[in-house]
C-alpha cells in the first residue's frame, strides 16, 4: 500500500468506495464508470488515479479491475456498511438489552444482521413483533427456534409448525419443559411423534430466537433482568439466518434431545 493517506480517505469518500463496489462486481472501462456516476471524465480520472496510486485497483486490457488489496478492503467495507445500518436502526436496542446470552464471536459479527430494524408492539398494533414472525413462517423451509418463557398457545404452535412437514427443532429450557410434560402432554406427543421434529432440553437460556432460512428474530432480556415480550430485532438478510443458525448451533451443543417414550 503506497499511501495510509489515500486509504483513509478513500474510505470516507463515498465516490472511491462507489468505484471499489461496482469494480467488484465485474471490471469497468472509465467510460463505464463514467456512465454509472453520471459525471465527467474530467471529474472521476482524479478518484480513479487515487485508488490505483493506493493499489486498490489497477488497468488490465483497457478496463479497471480491484487488485487482491482492493478486493480485502471492499469486504470490509460492506461489513462496515452493515454495522452502521445495525447501530443507526437498533443502537438503543442494542444498548438496553443484554446482550450477554449472545456468543462474544457473534457480537463480534453482528454486522452479518445486516438490514435489521426494532419490531415493537404498540397500542395500535400489540402483537406487531409476533406477527412478524407468523407471517413469514409460511415460507420458511426450516425452522428453529429457542424458548425460555411459555405462552398457553406456543403448544399449539409448535404442533401447527410440525404440521408443516419441514424439520423444526426447538430448545427449551428443564423447568419448561417440566411443564409442558406435565400440563400439555397430549401437544409434547404429538410434537415428538413426527418425524421432521426434534425437542431439546437445556439447563437455561436467556433469549427467544426464532430463525429459519428466509429470516431471523430475536427477543431479549432488559439489562435490569426483566423479559422483554414488547420488542425484537427482525432480520431477513441472508448472512442474518446464517447468524441465527450459528446463535441455535451454540445452544444445540449444550442441549439434550428428548425422545419420545
Amino acid at each position: 500500500m503506497k499511501s495510509d493517506g489515500l486509504l483513509k480517505s478513500t474510505m470516507l469518500s463515498d465516490i472511491r468506495k462507489g468505484i471499489l463496489y461496482i469494480l467488484a462486481e465485474r471490471p469497468m472501462s472509465l467510460a463505464e464508470i463514467r456512465t454509472h456516476f453520471d459525471v465527467t471524465s474530467a471529474s472521476i480520472i482524479p478518484r480513479i488515479k487515487d485508488l490505483v496510486k493506493a493499489d486498490l485497483i489497477s488497468k488490465d486490457d483497457g478496463k479497471y479491475v480491484l487488485t487482491t488489496t482492493g478486493t480485502i478492503l471492499v469486504k470490509k467495507l460492506e461489513a462496515m456498511d452493515d454495522l452502521e445500518k445495525v447501530i443507526v436502526n437498533t443502537g438503543e436496542f442494542l444498548n438496553t438489552h443484554d446482550l450477554s446470552p449472545i456468543p462474544a464471536r457473534l457480537i463480534d459479527r453482528i454486522d452479518e444482521l445486516g438490514d435489521c430494524k426494532v419490531i415493537r408492539n404498540t397500542m395500535e398494533h400489540i402483537t406487531a413483533a409476533h406477527d412478524q414472525i407468523y407471517d413469514n413462517l409460511p415460507k420458511a423451509k426450516k425452522i428453529m427456534g429457542i424458548a425460555p418463557v411459555l405462552d398457553p398457545q406456543y403448544p399449539k404452535i409448535y404442533v401447527g409448525l410440525a404440521s408443516m412437514k419441514i424439520p423444526v427443532s426447538i430448545i427449551i429450557p428443564e423447568n419448561i419443559y417440566k411443564k409442558v410434560e406435565k400440563e400439555y402432554s397430549v401437544f409434547l406427543h404429538e410434537f415428538l411423534s413426527r418425524e421432521n421434529t426434534k425437542m431439546y432440553v437445556i439447563d437455561s437460556v436467556r433469549l427467544v430466537l426464532v430463525t429459519t432460512d428466509n429470516f431471523t428474530s430475536i427477543y431479549l432480556y432488559n439489562k435490569n433482568g426483566t423479559f422483554d415480550s414488547m420488542s425484537s430485532l427482525f432480520s431477513s438478510d441472508l448472512s442474518a439466518t446464517k447468524w441465527g443458525a450459528e446463535l441455535f448451533d451454540s445452544y444445540l451443543q449444550k442441549a439434550r434431545e428428548i425422545k419420545i417414550k
